[in-house]
């Protein structure tokens, strides 16, 4: 069941360039991510603009000439998998070899295990042409592995969302709004080892958790004057444990631009509401809320060669834990620095950041959907991130990037499994040893993070990347569910017009579960997954597509006491189409 993880989704190279509304047909070298347009033609409406993904990566380009320019994200959906995306510039895709773009698809795919993915996506222009409204529905579900080894409980899956977009595009300003509902079903399968040799009644078990979602939010970006964007939204989340949580974001940014330097002034006001379920031990229902206030202000000096960012960032947190009062004050650099060694070769680029991130349970619920409908929740607090690096072009189809960097981040909220508590009555389908909680400890991680791109032709392509992590904690042996190194690899050829085919081979390194106070922590071994893609593109709206994943069928452990399923099968297809 787990293999939800190493996602079925269609590989990106024709995914992101035919599924969505795709790119002007004559732009080249085109990446999945963000990517500046100087908007000179008549606007039209695309899923592009309607569904946006953001990436937000620790380092960002920065733009060595400031001219004000119109901004908007490219859409692509990445090929899901176990693996985080290695941060930094992403791997050109392919563009569609037909070249003919339409604005709205249709997906549907079969597996075995009765895995089933549905996607519907459509935008159209409406009233004036600079103003469209979308919709996108996505569904994943899988009834499971059933002969999975060491699993007696049920481990089938489903996720669905739903989501609205209304927006418009004008010369001077854009603005967009959204309504989007998520509901989702998971099972709490991964029990102890020992409940196997001591003839444990699985059918006492009930290991079934539901997750459900509303969402909100509007967005204002203007493109003259001092104000610069506000965002706003709100997230209603809630378990089929009565636990419900509400989060409300408010992020304002202004700038004043100078002949040679730009001032930014951002802000964001990020509240927390969270209340869980009874926890069945004292029949209490934990409540936590948190409140923080951030404002970030800089000076960016910039001229054709280089550009400095000056700044510092400052969040008040309010908060209360259990009824207990938890306020700081957390105070940050916010300094990054790029500069042109040989334009459009080679480019340098260092920094000092931090920040407060909100650990909230619909966030970690997401991450890891095992963890119990009751945890302890707090901001994680990153003094500073040091980072330096370069990348650049060793050949005019072979692109780099390398970088270190060193962070230090209090009460860093790992994952850990909640013991089994044998005299604890009347139990729930997660207190059994087999859901998650978190532990909370000051990290300290160095990180060497390269990469390279080779883009040999319009035919083949591939990327690899790798990351060594090496953790140090103030209160425990180890870091906990972190690894110390990943390694992607992944390799796109097409062979004529219709025929294409991409692999993704990704590698886990070893990791950490706690062990208690009397037990060495255990050791969770590294892994691999290998998955292939082919593909048929029979007319220039249809592909007929075959993915092939965890093609080793290795049931490895992607969190503890969790095995992932063998090998998988998916077939299906998919249309795009225009009205």
């Amino acid at each position: 069941m787990k293999k939800y993880l190493v996602s079925i989704t269609i590989v990106a190279a024709f995914y992101a360039n035919q599924a969505n509304a795709q790119d002007d047909k004559n732009k080249k070298n085109n990446t999945v991510g963000t990517e500046v347009v100087n908007v000179t033609s008549e606007y039209q409406a695309t899923l592009n603009d309607a569904f946006k993904i953001n990436d937000n990566p620790l380092i960002e380009d920065q733009d060595i000439n400031q001219k004000k320019t119109v901004k908007y994200t490219i859409f692509s959906v990445p090929v899901a998998s176990t693996f985080a995306p290695a941060k930094g510039e992403a791997a050109p895709v392919d563009n569609d070899s037909l070249a003919n773009f339409y604005n709205n698809y249709a997906l549907l795919g079969y597996g075995n295990f009765n895995t089933i993915r549905g996607e519907l996506g459509i935008v159209e222009q409406i009233g004036s042409k600079n103003m469209y409204v979308g919709g996108l529905l996505k569904h994943l579900s899988s009834d499971g592995d059933k002969n999975l080894d060491g699993v007696e409980l049920e481990n089938s899956y489903s996720k669905s969302n739903l989501d609205f977009m209304l927006g418009q595009h004008n010369e001077n300003n854009q603005w967009n709004a959204q309504f989007g509902a998520m509901t989702s079903k998971y099972n709490w399968y991964g029990t102890p080892s020992d409940f196997y040799v001591s003839n444990f009644n699985f059918d006492m078990v009930d290991p079934l958790q539901k997750y459900g979602d509303v969402h909100v939010g509007a967005s204002y970006e203007n493109y003259t004057g001092a104000f610069e964007k506000a965002a706003v939204s709100y997230k209603y989340f809630w378990d089929d444990y009565s636990s419900k949580e509400s989060r409300f974001i408010f992020a304002p940014k202004f700038n004043i631009e100078l002949p040679e330097q730009t001032v930014h002034i951002n802000f964001e006001a990020d509240y927390l509401n969270t209340q869980f379920a009874e926890n069945g031990i004292d029949n209490k229902q934990d409540k936590y809320n948190y409140l923080n206030l951030s404002v970030n202000p800089s000076i960016k000096f910039f001229d054709t060669d280089y550009s400095v960012e000056l700044g510092a960032g400052l969040t008040y947190i309010l908060g209360k834990e259990r009824g207990v009062e938890d306020n700081a004050l957390v105070i940050y650099p916010m300094v990054k620095a790029n500069f042109n060694l040989v334009p459009d070769i080679v480019q340098a680029y260092a920094g000092a950041v931090g920040g407060v991130k909100q650990n909230s349970y619909a966030d970690l619920a997401e991450e890891n959907p095992f963890v119990a409908p009751s945890l302890v929740l707090r901001p994680t607090q990153t003094k500073f991130d040091l980072y330096a690096g370069m990348k650049g072009k060793l050949y005019h189809n072979l692109s780099y990037n390398v970088r270190v960097n060193y962070k230090t981040e209090d009460d860093k909220a790992m994952f850990t499994i909640n013991p089994y508590d044998i005299n604890l009555q009347n139990k729930q389908g997660y207190q059994y040893g087999n859901s998650f909680g978190l532990i909370y400890d000051k990290v300290n991680t160095l990180s060497l993070f390269g990469e390279l791109n080779f883009d040999f032709s319009d035919k083949a392509k591939i990327g690899i990347s790798g990351e060594y992590n090496n953790y140090s904690v103030e209160n425990y042996e180890n870091a906990f569910h972190l690894p110390q190194g990943k390694i992607n690899l992944n390799v796109l050829y097409n062979f004529t017009n219709q025929w294409f085919a991409n692999a993704d081979l990704g590698y886990v390194g070893q990791r950490y579960e706690f062990g208690g106070t009397t037990v060495n922590d255990l050791k969770l071994g590294d892994y691999y997954d290998l998955n292939l893609t082919v593909g048929y593109r029979p007319t220039a709206q249809w592909t007929v597509f075959l993915k092939g994943m965890n093609l080793a069928n290795e049931n490895y452990y992607r969190f503890n006491q969790y095995r992932v399923q063998g090998l998988q099968i998916l077939g299906g297809a998919m249309y795009k189409f225009d009205f």
